[in-house]
C-alpha cells in the first residue's frame, strides 16, 4: 500500500474519498441539476431518428455481401445482423450526442432508446437527409462539451477551494482545452481503429469458434490503452493545464499509482452502473422513474467528485514523494 512521506502528507484513501465526493454534492445539491435536466430533457423531449436515412445503406450491404457468399451457413448470420442494425437504428437517438466523452454531463438514458414517458410518447422526427443529421450531429457535440464544460468547472472549483478561490480560472481556457480534448480523443479513436478492425477480422476468419473471447481480448486492449488518459479533464479543470500537459500529468500519475487507481477506477465504475440498474427499475411511463433519475445524478456527480479528489490528493503526494528523491518512486505503487 502507498505510505505516508516525510512531509506528513498522505496518500488518498478510497472509501474516504469517495465519501467526500458524495458529501459535497449533498452540501451542494445544484450539481445535480445538470444530470438531472440532462435526463429530463432526453425522457420527454424529442427523438430525431435516422432509421429511414441508414436503412437503405445497411441493406445494400448486407445484400452485397449475401451475393458474394455462397455458404448457406452465412445466411443465417447476415440476418442476424439485419435485425441487430434495426435495432439499433430504431432505438439510436441523434441528440444522445449531447452526452460527450470524456468531458460531458453523466446520462442515464442517453442511449436507453425510444420509449414512453409518463404523459405519452416523445415526438419522433426521422431526419431526412445526411446534410441535417450532420448539422443536429455538430450542434448537438457542442451543446454537450460546452454545458460538460461548465458542470466540470462546477465541480472542480468546489474540490480546489480549500487551496485555491478560483477567482483566477478562465473559463473560456477550459471551454477551449475540453474541446481540444475532444479532438485529441477522436483522433485516437481513428488512429487505433484500423488496427483493431483489423485484429477483429483476422480473428473471425481464422478462429471463427471462439465467440466472444475476441471481443474480451479487445476490451482489455481498449482499457489498457486509454487508462492513462482517465484524469485528463481533472488536470484541464484543478490546474487548468492544456490538454496535451492534462493527458501528461494523467499518464503520469496512473503509471506511478497504477494498482491504487484502477481500484479506485473498478469500485467508482461498479458503484454507478450497479446502482443504474437500480434507478432503471421503474418503467419509463411511470413517475416513479424521476426517484431513478434524481438518484442517477446524485450518484454519478458523487462519483465525479470524488475523481477529482482522488486526482488533487494523489497528485499532491506524488509530487512530495518525487520531490524527495528519485528511490522514493517505487514506493508509488500499491
Amino acid at each position: 500500500m502507498l505510505q505516508e512521506n516525510e512531509s506528513g502528507l498522505k496518500p488518498p484513501k478510497i472509501v474516504q474519498t469517495l465519501v467526500q465526493g458524495f458529501n459535497l454534492i449533498a452540501a451542494h445539491p445544484y450539481i445535480m441539476l445538470f444530470p438531472l435536466l440532462m435526463d429530463l430533457f432526453f425522457w420527454f423531449g424529442p427523438f430525431y431518428r435516422i432509421k429511414n436515412l441508414l436503412t437503405p445503406t445497411i441493406e445494400e450491404i448486407i445484400q452485397a455481401f449475401s451475393m458474394d457468399m455462397t455458404n448457406s451457413e452465412v445466411i443465417p448470420s447476415l440476418d442476424a445482423l439485419r435485425t441487430v442494425w434495426d435495432e439499433l437504428l430504431t432505438n439510436f437517438n441523434l441528440l444522445s450526442s449531447l452526452r460527450t466523452y470524456p468531458i460531458g454531463v453523466p446520462s442515464l438514458l442517453a442511449t436507453k432508446g425510444y420509449s414512453s414517458n409518463p404523459v405519452g410518447n416523445p415526438l419522433l422526427i426521422e431526419v431526412g437527409s445526411s446534410g441535417s443529421a450532420l448539422q443536429i450531429l455538430i450542434v448537438s457535440l457542442f451543446i454537450g462539451i460546452l454545458i460538460g464544460s461548465i458542470y466540470y468547472a462546477l465541480i472542480s472549483r468546489l474540490v480546489v477551494k480549500p487551496e485555491n478561490d478560483g477567482s483566477d480560472t478562465n473559463i473560456f481556457h477550459l471551454i477551449t482545452q475540453s474541446f481540444l480534448l475532444f479532438f485529441l480523443a477522436i483522433l485516437m479513436i481513428i488512429i487505433l481503429s484500423f488496427p483493431i478492425l483489423c485484429f477483429l477480422s483476422s480473428v473471425s476468419v481464422f478462429l471463427p469458434t471462439m465467440g466472444t473471447i475476441p471481443l474480451i481480448i479487445l476490451g482489455v486492449m481498449v482499457l489498457w490503452t486509454i487508462m492513462p488518459l482517465v484524469f485528463s479533464p481533472h488536470g484541464i479543470f484543478t490546474r487548468q493545464l492544456s490538454a496535451v500537459k492534462a493527458i501528461s500529468l494523467s499518464t503520469k500519475f496512473v503509471r506511478v499509482s497504477s494498482l491504487a487507481t484502477t481500484f479506485f477506477i473498478t469500485i467508482a465504475i461498479s458503484l454507478s452502473y450497479g446502482l443504474d440498474l437500480l434507478w432503471s427499475t421503474p418503467e419509463p411511463d411511470s413517475w416513479l422513474y424521476l426517484l431513478g433519475l434524481i438518484g442517477h445524478a446524485f450518484v454519478s456527480s458523487g462519483v465525479l467528485a470524488a475523481s477529482f479528489i482522488y486526482f488533487r490528493d494523489g497528485t499532491q503526494w506524488m509530487e512530495e514523494i518525487i520531490k524527495l528523491g528519485p528511490q522514493n518512486i517505487s514506493g508509488l505503487n500499491m
